[in-house]
């Protein structure tokens, strides 16, 4: 089967419906003629093995999270990274939250829909959103490796800013490439291979040079969302 994901093309035959069903929204025609770009390949012996390095694991659950493993790695080679984050639109713009799990980025965004509505602030990717840079600037793509809640759209959106989240009294700072490296590093999967580690480093270089990155210690309120909103929208 053939998906477009993130204006890329993958080739993968789901074995299991958990990542079957994730994945329908985004599948193209067969007789399309794009050419798959992105390959993988999944089989259940492999996931027989993968599924006793973890306690509690379905075989449905190792295919899912294995793929989106693999679909991250290989975008870089087109210029894609994928981010730890959920991303919230709101007019046409969107906006990235990030942070280690149990912090509260998605609770964050879902505050954004009950302060703006949900026909006006819409979830993007509630967990792993790939972002791209194009002529005119980055954007960010839904995917269908969305995590637990399995929320998220097939489109694109303008990339307005990247705020890491932190637990504490609400304040927000403007931060400096170097200060955001380490935090955005932390929720990313790096690459073993030298080649594609490499590529992730210069797409994240780029990345943290042309999109505003700030940091943000809030709590779950609306005062937090009319906080990062009015420090981002610029």
């Amino acid at each position: 089967m053939k998906y477009e994901i993130a204006e890329s093309i993958l080739e993968y035959d789901p074995i299991y419906k958990l990542t079957e069903k994730r994945m329908e929204k985004y599948r193209i025609q067969v007789n399309n003629k794009k050419d798959a770009k992105i390959s993988i390949g999944f089989t259940r012996q492999f996931g027989e093995k993968e599924k006793k390095k973890y306690l509690g694991v379905t075989l449905e659950q190792v295919e899912y999270v294995y793929v989106g493993a693999e679909f991250n790695r290989k975008i870089l080679k087109y210029g894609g990274i994928m981010i730890h984050s959920s991303a919230v639109e709101v007019d046409g713009k969107a906006y990235l939250f990030s942070a280690p799990s149990g912090t509260g980025k998605s609770t964050h965004t879902k505050q954004w829909q009950k302060y703006f509505g949900t026909d006006r602030a819409i979830i993007i990717n509630d967990d792993k959103p790939v972002l791209r840079r194009l002529e005119d600037g980055w954007y960010a793509y839904g995917t269908p490796f969305s995590g637990k809640t399995d929320e998220n759209v097939n489109k694109k959106v303008k990339l307005q800013g990247i705020c890491m989240l932190e637990r504490g009294e609400n304040r927000i700072r403007q931060i400096q490439p170097a200060e955001a490296i380490p935090l955005i590093l932390q929720q990313t999967i790096r690459p073993k291979n030298e080649k594609y580690l490499g590529k992730m480093m210069e797409i994240m270089d780029q990345l943290l040079r042309e999109v505003p990155v700030y940091r943000m210690q809030c709590d779950i309120s609306e005062e937090a969302v009319k906080m990062s909103y009015e420090a981002m929208k610029g």
